[in-house]
């Protein structure tokens, strides 16, 4: 093999297990297991939107459901349902039409009015009356009997009686008569008020006045058949299609194909489509994640964290993906992970991809973003675990009061809108209570630092602050100084202030290994530096930071907080050692009395930094009056500066700037009396002493 080395040509031979045993560990380099797991990633994710697709029955005529389809959708088709059978149906049901016969009803009236004109022939006395009567019933062969004609021609004596069985018949002939039946439906139906005597004589006058219209009833026939021909079929949103344990009949197979319900034969088509959209979704994620959220995407956890992610929510996916199910999927689980880290714009894209993978239609992707909205917003205040639980309990209700307008939009009917709302509630809850589960295994597996982690490390009860507090007292007071600086200096310029107070607290532990090699812990005793040489006491104040980050290590604390323990100083000269090596002769090399760094990587450690030297200079100092107290920290910070400290921090001149002005309210606040200045040039000596 050659190797061209610092410009020299190097010719060497490998063995080929050596070879192999090359190829193995490139196998297993963090490069190829990155790719892999993006990949990986990848196809989880769009075995998502398979299962999704997918994850219809494939039902066939004759099969039992194994469960209630519901219609997801509102839909409308139309069918030809003739057959002979429907057809004999129609002939046979279909109510003819009919044409009046206007004469009919004239005539009736006609013989009405003749049976009173004609009842004057009738010789009125005690001895011929009731034969009389009789005879003119029989000649005209009237339904009456003697007693009841007599009565009918006594009412008749009045004329306006005459006229109300007249107007009877009129309105009992508007309707229409087709056989003797019909008089008293009609007469009860039109609720016209005569008595049993009258509707009895009249009976006498009626005759059929209707007629089939052949044409037009065939015309009707038609119509009937034609409106099945193409019949309309109207399916609504929440209509069960097929319940549980029903047989699958053609018409409810015919149904469940107009929902879409079962595979097609054009299904690898709509997939390949998905698959397109959702790579240059993919692809489209990722450069804004690596525009915007480059420092989560470059660390190890990225990775085999986005895919367990992914995992459990194909998980959940395939487990809410049943019927009614869906709106019990607890959606909000991934924007509340995912905003844990702290960085939204991450969270956000995640969730955002999530969501049009896994909503339903246009208007729930819209509930589900409104919701994730809320917790990205939600989440930056939570403090506690019990935070989760309430935001779960929040989730729930909000999600409802959207179901409620997401089911109304959709024409949801009552009791289906009611279980979407119960539904809603539940996702909330279950959000709550999965995420509380599942925070501390993100928070240690794939060490993810959360506020809520932050806040119970602020705890001083917690093992090294307790035993920093009683071993070194000085410096505990010196990390909560600090804390105050490094918070309010964040707050000012919108970084992590949490972060940077609680990150305060511990930067300094490894001055337990031996508090009393420090000033603030002197407490006015001997100086052990007497009696060591400069070179030893350098070696012992620079291997705190170190010291630091193995009893950090050790007690698992972050890995935010285990670099800032290596970076509070960057590679910071200790200058008051280093001038004392030289005057006394040693011989001595700059690099052994620097901190072995690295420098600050972020805005958060370049604030801790200068925090840290600045309250160790001002508490040293005599004269805190707010000029001095402002050309101190000026001056240190130019010093930090120059010394190329901040170079690697992103740390704007404007924002540093504002940092000072921070500095100075806070020093102010803490240190009220005036005392006389000393020169800046001591005190920046003093800072670098005061911290040691």
């Amino acid at each position: 093999m050659r190797i061209n080395l610092l410009g020299k040509e190097i010719i060497f031979e490998i063995k080929e297990d050596i070879h192999r045993s090359s190829k193995l560990k490139n196998l297993f380099d963090k490069k190829y297991i990155y790719r892999f797991a993006t990949l990986m990633g990848v196809f989880l994710f769009f075995g998502t939107i398979i299962q999704i697709t997918e994850l219809k029955a494939n039902y066939k005529v004759g099969d039992i459901a194994i469960s209630d389809i519901i219609a997801y959708k509102n839909v409308t088709y139309y069918k030809d349902i003739m057959d002979k059978d429907i057809r004999k149906k129609i002939l046979e049901n279909t109510t003819p039409e009919y044409d009046k016969m206007p004469e009919v009803e004239n005539q009736s009236i006609q013989n009405l009015n003749n049976f009173f004109a004609n009842s004057k022939n009738i010789k009125v006395n005690s001895k011929n009356y009731d034969l009389s009567v009789e005879n003119y019933i029989k000649d005209n062969n009237y339904d009456l009997t003697v007693e009841d004609a007599k009565e009918i021609l006594n009412r008749g004596e009045s004329i306006s009686y005459i006229v109300n069985l007249v107007n009877t018949l009129e309105k009992v002939y508007s309707v229409g008569i087709n056989n003797n039946k019909d008089f008293d439906v009609i007469i009860t139906n039109k609720e016209i008020k005569i008595d049993t005597l009258d509707r009895k004589f009249l009976k006498n006058f009626i005759n059929k006045n209707l007629t089939v219209n052949s044409e037009k009833t065939e015309e009707k026939i038609q119509a009937n058949i034609d409106s099945l021909k193409n019949k309309e079929i109207k399916i609504y949103r929440g209509d069960i299609v097929v319940k549980k344990g029903e047989v699958i009949d053609p018409e409810m197979y015919e149904k469940m194909e107009k929902l879409n319900l079962v595979r097609g034969a054009d299904k690898a088509v709509k997939l390949v489509g998905l698959g397109i959209i959702f790579m240059i979704l993919v692809l489209v994620s990722y450069y804004v994640l690596k525009k915007y959220s480059k420092k989560i995407m470059e660390s190890n956890s990225f990775y085999p964290g986005l895919i367990t992610i992914i995992i459990l929510n194909t998980l959940f996916v395939l487990f809410f993906n049943r019927d009614f199910l869906i709106y019990l999927l607890p959606f909000a689980i991934v924007p509340i992970i995912l905003s844990m880290t702290g960085d939204k714009i991450f969270a956000l894209t995640l969730t955002f991809m999530n969501m049009l993978v896994i909503s339903k239609n246009e208007t729930w992707f819209l509930v589900m973003f409104l919701v994730t909205i809320v917790v990205l917003y939600r989440t930056e205040n939570m403090t506690s675990r019990n935070d989760i639980v309430k935001l779960g309990v929040f989730i729930g209700v909000f999600e409802a009061i959207l179901s409620l307008g997401y089911g109304l939009i959709n024409q949801f009917p009552v009791p289906l809108l009611a279980g979407l709302i119960i539904a809603s509630v539940l996702s909330g809850l279950f959000t709550g209570m999965i995420c509380l589960a599942l925070l501390p295994y993100f928070e240690n597996t794939f060490d993810i630092l959360t506020n809520i982690k932050l806040v119970e490390l602020s705890d001083f009860s917690h093992p090294l602050l307790k035993e920093l507090l009683i071993v070194a007292p000085g410096t505990f007071h010196h990390s909560i100084m600090v804390g105050s600086l490094s918070e309010r200096a964040a707050e000012s310029i919108g970084a992590n202030a949490t972060f940077v107070r609680v990150a305060s607290y511990y930067h300094d532990i490894g001055k337990l290994k031996r508090p009393n090699f420090f000033v603030e812990n002197q407490k006015g005793g001997p100086n052990p530096h007497d009696n060591l040489k400069p070179s030893l006491s350098a070696l012992i104040i620079i291997s705190h930071a170190k010291d630091g980050y193995i009893m950090g290590k050790k007690h698992r604390l972050p890995k935010e907080i285990l670099n800032i323990m290596m970076e509070h100083h960057g590679t910071t000269l200790v200058q008051y050692f280093y001038n004392k090596a030289r005057q006394q002769g040693e011989v001595i090399r700059e690099v052994d009395f620097r901190y072995s760094g690295p420098k600050p990587q972020t805005k958060e450690s370049a604030i801790i930094l200068l925090a840290d030297t600045i309250e160790a200079a001002v508490r040293a100092s005599e004269d805190k009056s707010k000029e001095t107290i402002e050309g101190l920290i000026r001056s240190l910070i130019k010093h930090k500066m120059d010394d190329g400290q901040l170079s690697e921090a992103n740390l704007t001149l404007k924002e540093i700037e504002t940092v000072i002005n921070a500095f100075v309210s806070v020093l102010l606040g803490a240190y009220h009396q005036r005392i006389q200045y000393q020169k800046v040039e001591d005190n920046l000596l003093l800072g670098e002493m005061g911290n040691k």
